[in-house]
């Protein structure tokens, strides 16, 4: 098989550019991959307290196949992680270091429309951001914590909200995460990783996969129906698993 034949070539992702942002309590530790698309996303971790950080295996396969569809996008560690600057602030902090990440972003890209995709605590901060911004476009949120976490903001959201939620998540099935999802405005997306724990041992690639397809379902809702130039054609959302 030819190695320069077009058809078999895969999407390659940009370099990865680590760097500093500037944070509400001092700098955060960033990884920037730039896109060619015309949307971006910022990717939130798991809890600080529980090992989460930017390099976490769902992030970082998240983060390559966003940009591998043409996103240019956004990790950071949240304060007092790795080598960003502050201290750990029980989701409180936390959720002006995200707005910290989606403003250098879109300030850097000239305001494209920008998704949070946030892990388990990240999901839970980027939710409490984006109620209150409605310069976010959309949120994907990868097992999202809904026995941990209060949620009850979700019908002030008002914009699109996918889910990619493991079958076994401890922290939340999918029929609960369906029942907290229950009053969402548009209608929420639900994606299942079948088999798969809170921690999506081994099933990192699969999980990415699903949010690359959730992002390419949330961008043409946000837009009013538009698509996105470098990702795949929103799946259909009748009946998500």
């Amino acid at each position: 098989m030819p190695r320069d034949n077009p058809r078999y070539r895969v999407p390659m992702s940009s370099e990865v550019r680590r760097l500093w942002i500037p944070g509400p309590a001092g700098r955060l530790e960033a990884a920037l991959r730039l896109g060619e698309g015309d949307a971006c996303a910022v990717l939130a971790h798991p809890h600080p307290m529980h090992g989460g950080t930017l390099g976490n295996p769902v992030m970082f396969h998240a983060d390559r196949a966003l940009n591998r569809a043409g996103l240019s996008t956004l990790r950071f560690n949240f304060r007092g992680v790795g080598g960003s600057e502050g201290t750990h602030d029980e989701g409180r902090g936390e959720v002006e270091d995200v707005g910290a990440a989606v403003q250098w972003l879109r300030g850097l890209l000239q305001e494209r429309p920008c998704v949070l995709v946030g892990y388990s605590f990240g999901s839970w901060c980027a939710v409490r951001y984006a109620v209150a911004h409605p310069e976010v476009a959309a949120v994907v949120a990868i097992g999202l914590p809904v026995r941990t976490y209060g949620f009850e903001t979700i019908p002030e959201l008002r914009r699109p909200l996918a889910v990619v939620q493991p079958e076994h998540d401890e922290f939340g099935p999918p029929d609960e995460v369906r029942a907290v999802l229950a009053g969402a405005d548009p209608p929420a997306r639900v994606d299942v990783v079948p088999g798969a724990t809170h921690l999506l041992p081994g099933r990192a690639p699969e999980a990415a996969t699903k949010v690359v397809e959730a992002v390419s379902w949330c961008l043409p809702l946000s837009s009013g129906g538009g698509g996105r130039p470098g990702s795949p054609p929103p799946p259909r959302a009748s009946r998500p698993a």
